[in-house]
């Protein structure tokens, strides 16, 4: 696992579904062109995959 996906914060399920098929969080964050490790970025990051499974619904 690499050192990253130990910042991932608590997902829903559908949140964490879509996280999955990115490859993870350090995939879903560097698809954004965010850095996992920097807090700032991975509170972004954690804004935009809830975004996301809100419009799945």
């Amino acid at each position: 696992m690499p050192a990253s996906e130990g910042l991932q914060p608590q997902l829903t399920p559908a949140e964490r579904a879509i996280v999955k098929s990115y490859g993870g969080w350090t995939a879903f964050c560097t698809a954004y062109g965010l850095k996992p490790w920097n807090s700032d970025e991975n509170d972004e990051a954690r804004r935009i995959v809830q975004q996301m499974a809100l419009s799945d619904d």
